[in-house]
């Protein structure tokens, strides 16, 4: 029996109210999942099949958390549909792929091999890769999510572009490569299943039967495909409810239509809205904050987050002299959270706007020897060692694969170079003869030369050998024959490069995730097993004590108990692209909300008054979202002119209860005359973690010691005071 007394008055309404279409905007922290699986699970409770029910969710760790929380709730009996858009349409897919033109068994390309393909058809129309090659894949993309054919799209950028036609026909060869190759993108996985859903109306009649209830998470982010395939799926019984929030909608540059959200009311007629504002993740002064900021957005729908919580500490704001002395300050409170508030290195998240501001940072954890992680970075089934290992088992699932193929017909080397390449895909398109037939039947052909077909020979053997053994072994047992037989340990471990031995580690690491995988799934199939990692996220490091260092799109639905939003200047964040782009800058203050509403107990902002950026130091003004965040109606454009004198009119004393960041080199020089009283001539047994007494603030710790002799400083924590600097030499400071 399901106990809703655990939900608060709004989330109850919203849980109880289970026909027809229902909008729900859950604040940052509100508990919309568990709104959903409630939901989920008092549909089950009444009566209704779990069978006829489906939860979208945007990534595979909600849709984790979503399926725990609900079989917690009921028991494992009861396994409604909980899936991500790309596994639910690639699923489908699975089934219906004949109907609009693939095998079942088509590959998912991802990112990697698009560039590839793009590659090839700008060499093929004789186009500049550099210039192009983004350019083209974006055009694409962008098509895609809003479900247009190359006709369509040509249509809708023809007066916009001065390349439209060279976009569309890249367009149409990139989509006649993957056919060719029996594949599809991730967009197409979406788009696909939609031209499926058109084509045969009696393949969407069989899931609008099944999924009489439908319900979908952070609906802020869905794109013009989401949208058509939600409107689609419940055309037929009306049964659709979206958890969202217009606040958070942050992903607009890779094609999510806030409008979606905002004009739920008029595309789902006699649509009910619910609103779930209370907080319970942050404390009252962070939400104050994120109020601040986010309300200065026009395009949202008015509301505002509130806790029952404790008020909790203000926020901290702080105005560095350049990057160097902001990543210092960073650090210094790091270290006094971590000696007075037994924080530990996991509770801490450092934020910026682009991955490019991360170096900073990186460098002073280093230097302080704290364990960290950069979020969001390169990930392992990304990286061109596994990369290579997957190319063997995707050819052997899909031989029709021919950027697969080859990607490995002369991995490890073999003496197959690029030449010997084009002579057999030259060959291959002639005869009108697939390429991996064309390797097959190698020793058989008579249109190529002898030197040709003995290098492709040994590859045709290994690739004999791999297709005997996905018969007789199973998974685990085939990945390691994989290894052994291309003599792996051999190629990477040879030449002691640091580089290789960690390729050959990481490809050690891929067998031992696919071990694991067996353990739960014993008859887990390589063709299963493909099409889950090119769906799933990266393989999740264990749960160690390190600081996480990231991008604020990165850190979306995460949560830490003291957040660091750093590189707040203008044309930072806000970025300077953003301000030249319509609703640019409301994006990028969405991001700012999302940023804030991360934090937990303490929150930090800076900014820095010069930065190093594009090879040169550049002079700086705070970020509106500054002034924003402090509740203030200040704007950049209010500044005076002159750069000397833009910090002279920001009043923030008050503001800052740590020592304002001054410059860590050329200090003031000291008055010609005057001379400072020494209290310390020797300043040796001053150093990190020692005890000390001031004769002013009493008992402190020292954290950091910088400089030499008598320039020597040290920044100290003070029960109850905070964080000061002070020459050595020239405080009144004991040790202890």
């Amino acid at each position: 029996m399901l106990n809703l007394d655990l939900l608060n008055d709004s989330q109850k309404k919203a849980v109880l109210d289970t026909e027809g279409a229902v909008l729900v905007f859950a604040g940052a922290g509100s508990g919309k999942t568990r709104v959903l699986t409630y939901r989920v699970a008092y549909l089950i409770e009444k009566g209704v099949s779990p069978w006829n029910i489906l939860a979208i969710t945007f990534t595979n760790k909600a849709t984790n958390e979503m399926k725990e929380r609900l079989y917690a709730m009921l028991g494992e009996d009861y396994k409604p549909w909980i899936d991500t858009f790309h596994k639910l349409c690639s699923a489908i897919l699975r089934i219906h792929a004949q109907k609009i033109g693939y095998d079942r068994n088509f590959s998912i390309f991802d990112t990697i091999a698009s560039e590839r393909i793009i590659k090839r058809v700008l060499r093929e129309k004789h186009m500049d890769e550099k210039k192009y090659k983004s350019k083209i894949l974006h055009h694409i993309s962008t098509a895609k999510n809003m479900g247009l054919d190359s006709d369509n799209y040509f249509d809708y950028i023809r007066l916009k572009n001065r390349d439209a036609m060279d976009i569309v026909e890249c367009y149409d060869r990139y989509q006649q490569i993957l056919l060719e190759n029996n594949a599809m993108d991730f967009d197409d996985l979406l788009f696909n299943a939609i031209k499926l859903f058109k084509e045969h109306p009696d393949v969407l009649e069989y899931y609008q039967n099944r999924f009489q209830y439908i319900h979908i998470d952070e609906f802020q982010d869905t794109n013009q495909v989401q949208m058509e395939l939600a409107r689609m799926l419940s055309l037929k019984w009306g049964n659709i409810f979206v958890v969202g929030d217009d606040d958070q909608s942050i992903y607009g540059w890779r094609g999510a239509n806030i409008d979606n959200i905002l004009d739920f009311e008029k595309s789902f007629k006699n649509a009910k809205v619910y609103k779930l504002m209370q907080n319970y993740r942050s404390t009252q002064e962070i939400l104050c904050t994120a109020n601040n900021v986010i309300r200065h957005n026009s395009s949202r729908k008015e509301k505002m987050l509130f806790t029952d919580s404790e008020k909790g500490l203000k926020t901290e704001f702080n105005i560095a002299f350049n990057d160097h002395s902001e990543a210092e300050w960073v650090l210094e409170n790091i270290r006094a959270l971590k000696y007075h508030n037994d924080y530990k290195n996991s509770d801490f998240a450092i934020l910026v706007r682009t991955n490019a501001l991360t170096r900073q940072f990186e460098i002073k954890l280093k230097q302080a020897g704290i364990p960290y992680c950069v979020y969001g970075g390169y990930k392992f089934f990304d990286r061109q060692e596994i990369q290579d290992i997957l190319a063997y088992m995707r050819v052997l699932v899909n031989p029709k694969d021919d950027e697969a193929l080859t990607r490995i017909i002369n991995f490890p080397r073999r003496g197959i170079g690029d030449s010997t390449i084009d002579i057999l895909v030259d060959y291959c398109n002639k005869a009108e003869k697939p390429l991996f037939d064309a390797v097959m039947d190698i020793n058989s052909n008579k249109d190529l030369s002898s030197a040709v077909k003995n290098k492709i020979s040994a590859f045709k053997e290994v690739l004999d050998d791999l297709l005997s053994a996905k018969q007789s072994l199973d998974l685990y047992e085939f990945i390691k024959y994989l290894l052994e037989k291309l003599e792996l340990e051999k190629y990477y471990n040879e030449k002691n490069k640091e580089e290789d031995i960690n390729r050959w580690e990481n490809s050690l690491e891929l067998v031992s995730h696919i071990k694991e995988q067996t353990k739960t799934n014993p008859s887990l199939t390589m063709e299963e097993f493909l099409q889950t990692i090119t769906l799933e996220s990266d393989v999740q490091e264990e749960d160690t004590d390190k600081l996480i260092v990231g991008t604020m799109h990165s850190v979306k639905g995460l949560e830490f108990r003291a957040v660091f939003i750093a590189g707040c200047e203008e044309g930072v964040f806000p970025s300077s692209l953003s301000m030249n782009e319509e609703n640019g800058v409301e994006e990028e203050r969405r991001v700012m909300y999302v940023a804030i509403t991360r934090a937990k107990e303490r929150l930090f902002i800076s900014c820095a008054q010069n930065r190093f950026r594009f090879n040169s130091v550049q002079s700086l003004i705070p970020s509106r979202f500054i002034y924003e965040a402090m509740g203030e109606q200040k704007t950049p454009e209010s500044q005076p002119a002159r750069m000397g004198r833009r910090f002279e009119s920001i009043k923030y004393e008050t503001a800052f209860p740590s020592t304002p960041s001054t410059p860590t080199y050329n200090p003031k020089p000291q008055i010609q005359g005057k001379r400072e009283k020494v209290y310390n001539k020797d300043t040796k047994g001053f150093v990190a973690g020692a005890k000390i007494t001031h004769k002013k603030y009493g008992e402190g710790t020292i954290l950091v010691v910088t400089g030499e002799g008598m320039s020597k400083t040290a920044t100290i924590a003070f029960e109850g005071l905070g964080i000061k600097k002070f020459a050595l030499a020239n405080a009144p400071i004991a040790l202890k």
